[in-house]
């Protein structure tokens, strides 16, 4: 055995005899109770708080927002010497109220990504926008105003409504600047701004130009109670909704001979079809068949009747009726061709069976009843067969007209009208039952939609869509999996309707001739409404008479007569507003790097941007999509105010004692974002994880501190040559650089939980518990002017600007603070996304990651795990020789102590080569498994003899009333020298 790591240096002879003759010690020397040795401590120093009165939270987060400059952010980075740009286009959120957490969430997602590109020495485009537009402020308006529901009411309407979505605008941009995001705040657009309409509207024109838009009668997803088309973006789906399903049979007219010779002479054949809107059956004009599936005759005994269904339904339709059905005759769907039945109501009305592309065999009976005004593949099947498709007999209220018969005059189609139509038909209705299934409701009223045929505007979906999918291929998706959501959302959608019949809302630039209501739709004419909104704003359409809104002189430019025009009395659909927000508030060429949205979306700005965007341009208007989840409360629900669940962010900013919870200030907000927001899932929110992350930053504020106190003597002069740190620092600064790149990959791949849980454990285990607590001795103990303590120091700087980088797009106030106490003065008057901090990849580039430390590392956790009190032990390594040369390599540059003494926390260690004595002892035993048969080791503890100083507390004196050789040699400095020392 030989000792390796000399943990006393050999002394002088005047030390010894000054030490074995105490009494004739400097009084600095002597141990006696009169003497602070605190005072002779390098402690950490600094300013900077490690906890925050809940109570004074916000203000503090508002004066480092000044003291920072946080609002001139954004036009001093446009400044900047940088060729890069980095664009994230802001979906506008609606200004209809309150901002709340979901307005958090996506926002703060939105400025953590545009701040850390910032740190990347990029410039941002950031101009954020709202949606000002629709239904939902129209009837929040309305509801304070009920004089306001009458049509001669519009203009005062749309002014109380344009008052309303600026007041709301101010109050939620308030909001937002809480949040601490940069953006260009005083450019921002919104969608009733006379600039953004004029574009609007010229955009209109360019699309009908090229054949996209056009006006047809067509079936449309209605809203009864709101009176107006929705488009699919507009839709809820409840799944508990309840319908009255029915069996109904209709009688056939002209049975063919082949099933007359099944059922025998005088008998009547029944077509038996299945549907959940009985109100729909006035409207019936045929029964649709699969030409590809085989049908058959049935007799169902209890019924003493014959019916026709498809062979694949018949087991379920048994299951049913609790009945057997017996089989007469079966044969191809194609036969039914020439089959023709009686209408149900209408008994003068015979109507055809129709092979129909839409039928299948999953429910009901294989033959589908078709009422083409509702029902969108319904009216598809009756343009090919020229069925009449231009009246509908359901109104914009949802009630029968007078064309349905006196009868029905009036009735509610889903309630009254529905009843009347199962009374009337009962005699008809083999089977009926409740049933529970998803149905689409209007997303305002939360009532339930009809479809009903109207006249509409629409943009032809189908002509862009192979290319839209094409253009979708080139965009980013994260997740990726919902690429192929949003591929088959453009798959399978139909035409765009993109009028409605509400007055909150930009004008069709549009007229209609008086006898045959046919659209007048012109450049010269939109470019006449567009100079009027320029000179008289937006209610021009509305404020002015048909003669100032078309002249005469127009009209003849155009080679029409001067007749009385109707002008169009619908207004775009908010989607096809926002939509074009790409075309008003980008720069060219008119394509973000990103934009980042909740998974609802896909159906609506996300879709709306791209099919726009591809109709004008041929190419997708951003390169980079991203989804985010919704924000559910303790139970899981989702928030929402019907719910009553939402909880507002003003309440974690500023406290809410009602719901419990206390200020926790901005930097709490971020965090809990960045660490549980993620992508397309949805994001918890309860007292209990807000906590924890308050608990988060204090942790991280704690160590920060102390990295920002261990430095308030540090000069960056001190940086040499890194190859002579001890092994400690040269493996921190690795780690440091290590987390540094790992950070910028989560960053860059949007990863943002994964961000926060690296730096917490960076701050927790790397930095904390690991470096910061073995380096405490030379930081404290050491002279001001000792290599090892500011070589110590030097991996501090480099670890806490790692942190003030990391954590500076998540907590932009945390990080703009600790600058602010930052020991480097040029820094601390710098914004930290504005700085240029120490290169950490240029410290170490040059040297070699020192792996033999990672098999120290793996010796210490096996003392850690052994719970020995180590402070007043010593250590003998029983290892094989590969082994201790490892460990040798870690003793290297050391001045006052051994490299293996500061990483196990002991007062000596020996190193003994003996293989054999590693596997005889019965001390600790391991194995490090990368070195194989060369990595035994064991470890064995004795109690050190010597003496306790009463300086820095470690075993290292001749005895406990006598300093050991260093703290000898610093307060001999200390005196002697006048070295200036930190005092706590």
């Amino acid at each position: 055995m030989y000792r390796t790591t000399v943990i006393r240096k050999a002394r002088s002879p005047l030390t010894l005899f000054l030490f074995e003759n105490s009494n004739l010690l400097p009084s600095a020397f002597r141990c006696q109770s009169s003497l602070n040795f605190k005072d002779t401590l390098l402690l950490p120093q600094t300013k900077f708080p490690h906890k925050i009165n809940f109570n004074k939270r916000r203000d503090r987060d508002r004066t480092i927002e000044i003291d920072s400059k946080f609002e001139e952010l954004y036009s001093a980075q446009l400044n900047r010497d940088s060729s890069l740009v980095y664009t994230l286009h802001d979906g506008p959120p609606y200004a209809n109220g309150n901002v709340h957490l979901g307005h958090a969430v996506n926002k703060i997602l939105k400025d953590i990504t545009t701040r850390f590109h910032l740190l990347s020495r990029k410039k941002i485009h950031y101009v954020p926008g709202w949606d000002c537009h629709g239904l939902p402020i129209e009837l929040k308006v309305m509801k304070e105003n009920e004089s306001l529901v009458s049509a001669d009411s519009k203009l005062h309407l749309r002014k109380r409504a344009f008052d309303f979505s600026q007041k709301t605008k101010k109050e939620q941009m308030n909001s937002f600047l809480k949040w601490g995001l940069v953006a260009d705040w005083k450019n921002s657009y919104f969608t009733c701004d006379p600039n953004y309409v004029v574009q609007q509207l010229k955009t209109f024109q360019d699309l009908y130009e090229k054949g996209l838009v056009f006006r047809d009668f067509k079936p449309v997803y209605w809203s009864p109670k709101n009176r107006t088309s929705l488009a699919e973006a507009e839709l809820e789906y409840n799944s508990n909704h309840i319908s009255c399903s029915i069996y109904i049979k209709f009688e056939v007219q002209n049975c063919p001979d082949f099933i007359k010779d099944a059922i025998g002479p005088g008998s009547k054949l029944n077509v038996l079809i299945w549907t959940t809107t009985p109100w729909t059956l006035p409207a019936n004009q045929a029964v649709c068949y699969s030409t590809e599936k085989r049908y058959c005759v049935v007799f169902c005994k209890m019924k003493n009747e014959f019916y026709l269904i498809a062979e694949e339904t018949m087991s379920v339709l048994e299951k049913v009726r609790k009945s057997p059905l017996h089989v007469l005759k079966s044969f191809e769907g194609s036969l039914l061709k020439d089959v023709a039945y009686i209408h149900p109501i209408y008994n003068g009305r015979i109507c055809p069976l129709l092979p129909g592309h839409h039928v299948t065999m999953d429910k009901g009976t294989g033959l589908v009843h078709m009422a083409p005004n509702h029902g969108f593949d319904d009216f598809i099947v009756a343009q090919k067969q020229n069925l009449q498709l231009d009246e509908c007999i359901i109104d914009e209220e949802g009630c029968y007209t007078s064309e349905a018969g006196k009868e029905f005059d009036r009735k509610y189609a889903l309630d009254d009208g529905n009843a009347y139509i199962l009374e009337r038909l009962k005699d008809q209705i083999v089977y009926s039952e409740e049933y529970v299934h998803s149905y689409p409701y209007d997303w305002r009223s939360k009532t339930p939609l009809i479809i009903r045929s109207s006249y509409q505007w629409f943009i032809d979906v189908h002509q862009i869509r192979d290319k839209a999918i094409s253009c979708l291929q080139n965009v980013n998706v994260i997740p990726p999996h919902f690429k192929k959501s949003f591929q088959i959302q453009l798959e399978t959608a139909p035409q765009w309707c993109i009028s409605r019949q509400r007055s909150w809302g930009v004008p069709f630039p549009v007229f209609y001739d008086p006898i045959h209501h046919k659209p007048i739709v012109h450049r010269l004419l939109t470019d006449h409404l567009c100079s009027l909104i320029k000179s008289n704003g937006i209610h021009c359409w509305w404020e002015m008479d048909s003669k100032q809104l078309f002249p005469a002189l127009l009209k003849k430019q155009l080679n029409i007569q001067d007749a009385d025009y109707q002008k169009s009395c619908d207004i775009m659909d908010i989607w096809f507003d926002s939509g074009l927000s790409w075309n008003c508030a980008l720069p060219d060429p008119k394509v973000s790097d990103i934009c980042i949205e909740g998974i609802d979306q896909m159906r609506g700005w996300f879709y709306s941007s791209l099919i726009t965007s591809v109709a004008l341009g041929e190419k997708a208007p951003y390169k980079s999509i991203m989804f985010h989840g919704f924000v559910t409360d303790s139970n899981g629900r989702k928030m929402s105010k019907s719910e009553g669940n939402v909880v507002s962010p003003d309440d974690i900013l500023s406290g809410n004692k009602k719901s419990g919870i206390p200020s926790y200030g901005v930097d709490v907000l971020r965090w809990w974002i960045a660490a549980h927001a993620c992508h397309s899932e949805n994001t918890p929110l309860k007292n209990q994880i807000l906590e924890e992350c308050s608990q988060s930053i204090d942790k991280m504020r704690n160590v920060l501190k102390f990295l920002l106190g261990s430095l308030s003597n540090f000069e960056s002069e001190y940086v040499t040559d890194v190859s002579k740190f001890r092994a400690l620092d040269l493996y921190m600064l690795h780690k440091t650089l290590q987390f540094s790149q790992k950070i910028n990959d989560y960053y860059g791949n949007l990863q943002y939980k994964n961000v926060a849980k690296e730096i917490l454990n960076f701050v927790s285990n790397d930095v904390s518990s690991f470096y910061c607590a073995l380096i405490k001795d030379r930081l404290y103990c050491d002279g001001a002017t000792s290599l090892e303590r500011q070589h110590c120091q030097v991996v501090l700087s480099m670890v806490l600007n790692s942190l003030i980088r990391s954590l500076a797009p998540i907590c932009p106030h945390l990080s703009s603070e600790v600058l602010l106490h930052h020991p480097d003065k040029q820094l601390a008057k710098q914004n930290v996304f504005l700085c240029r901090f120490p290169c950490l990849d240029t410290l170490v580039q040059n040297t070699i990651f020192p792996a033999f430390f990672k098999t120290a590392i793996e010796i210490r956790e096996t003392i850690l795990k052994s719970e020995i009190k180590t402070l007043n032990q010593q250590l003998v390594i029983n290892c094989s020789p590969v082994l201790s040369d490892h460990l040798e390599k870690v003793n290297m540059n050391m001045e006052n102590a051994s490299g293996l003494t500061e990483l196990y926390q002991v007062s000596e260690v020996f190193i003994n080569k003996s293989p054999k004595d590693v596997k005889e002892s019965s001390s600790l035993k391991g194995n490090i498994k990368e070195l194989g048969e060369n990595g035994d080791y064991s470890l064995t503890f004795a109690e050190n003899k010597m003496g306790k100083c009463p300086r820095c507390r470690l075993y290292k004196s001749i005895s406990s009333s006598s300093l050991c050789d260093r703290c000898a040699r610093v307060i001999n400095l200390y005196n002697t020298n006048s070295v200036k020392i930190n005092k706590c």
